[in-house]
């Protein structure tokens, strides 16, 4: 690619990061607080938000002829819609295996937040979900149909693209018949490489590099400079190898904290506990995630980075002893620090194999000077 182009795109994504903290920071004043899924207002928000309400009938009997008169036009649409969602979703799941591209994630593609918004009443908060699903299913289709033009016709066209998806600006040049062929088949490899299917996050996100997107698990993933890694904000960006938990650790962690309860030290009585083995410390698992980072992202232009603090941390299940654990790194924020460095907020999750629920879930605060 041009490398004026390049520079370009590398700008946008830095103000797409910008924006993006912009908008946190107003979420942070207006005391909205975001747990997986579920949106938590203070109390005092929500009796706030409340007198700002309109009753139902009130709404409906002043409604504007004009909106009245849309509404047989209006929830229709529903059934292509669906019908479109059934579709998209077989063509995936049969073709992209196919192809060795992973699946999108739909669910990753469908918000339905605004129901938490005391000032609603229930009929606006139908029509929010109706418009959060139709743009869902856009942006769904869209990320489908973008992946596919890789796959298949990875060409730029001649004639400027408005809202192209975030693939386009890699395709090749239009009418650069020399290296069509080649760097057909290069992306189509790096399709393979792309995840984001069982459990994670979405493949892509609007002027954000493929290369962070997540991979296979135990991959090093190397950024250039502290905006390449600020550019994945909003993504899954590395999951881990397993480390095993033996029982040599947990004494040695018990020696250094002076936590020696017999769940974690005491094998015999242990096994007749309630947990049928001896279990790791919950900070012993917390304090794996310097290793987990250390093992799977370098920044080549960092010179330094220290721990920060941790905002939320959650020990959902027990470690027995003998269980081997991976981290998922998702990073949530990244905010400029005076002198050249970057603040990164890590949403993670650690998981143990062969189980379905993570046993720790933790937002890190990273800090990184280059």
């Amino acid at each position: 690619m041009n490398t004026n182009i390049n520079e370009f795109l590398q700008r946008i994504r830095q103000l797409e990061m910008q924006i993006e903290q912009e908008f946190q920071q107003r979420r942070e004043q207006l005391q909205v607080d975001f747990e997986e899924r579920k949106v938590k207002f203070e109390k005092e928000v929500i009796a706030q938000q409340r007198r700002f309400k309109e009753g139902f009938l009130r709404y409906v009997l002043t409604a504007d002829w004009r909106h009245v008169l849309s509404v047989p036009f209006i929830y229709p649409v529903l059934v292509p819609m669906l019908l479109l969602d059934v579709f998209i979703t077989l063509y995936q799941w049969v073709c992209f295996p196919l192809y060795r591209i992973p699946r999108v994630k739909r669910s990753h593609y469908f918000v339905f937040d605004r129901t938490h918004l005391a000032y609603l009443n229930i009929l606006e908060k139908i029509n929010c979900a109706y418009c959060s699903y139709g743009n869902g299913l856009m942006a769904y289709g869209r990320e489908v149909v973008g992946l596919t033009e890789q796959y298949w016709c990875p060409i730029k066209h001649a004639r400027r693209v408005f809202q192209a998806h975030p693939y386009y600006h890699d395709f090749v040049d239009y009418g650069d018949a020399a290296n069509y062929r080649e760097q057909l088949e290069q992306m189509r490899q790096q399709l393979q490489l792309l995840s984001g299917g069982q459990g994670q996050g979405p493949l892509s996100q609007p002027g954000q590099p493929q290369s962070s997107s997540l991979s296979t698990f135990g991959v090093m993933k190397t950024f250039n400079t502290l905006a390449d890694l600020a550019a994945c904000v909003g993504q899954d960006v590395a999951l881990s190898e397993w480390v095993e938990i033996t029982q040599e650790q947990v004494n040695q962690f018990a020696q250094a904290t002076g936590d020696h309860q017999w769940i974690h030290v005491n094998v015999e009585r242990a096994k007749q506990g309630p947990f049928g083995a001896p279990i790791a410390h919950g900070f012993l698992s917390l304090s794996l995630l310097s290793q987990f980072f250390d093992k799977t992202i370098v920044v080549t232009e960092a010179r330094m980075g220290v721990n920060y603090g941790l905002n939320k941390v959650r020990f959902m299940a027990p470690v027995p002893v003998g269980s081997r654990l991976r981290a998922h790194l998702h990073l949530k924020s990244a905010t400029p620090l005076e002198g050249g460095g970057l603040q990164l907020q890590w949403n993670v999750s650690l998981e143990r194999e062969g189980s379905d629920k993570p046993v720790c879930v933790a937002e890190s605060l990273v800090r990184l000077y280059a």
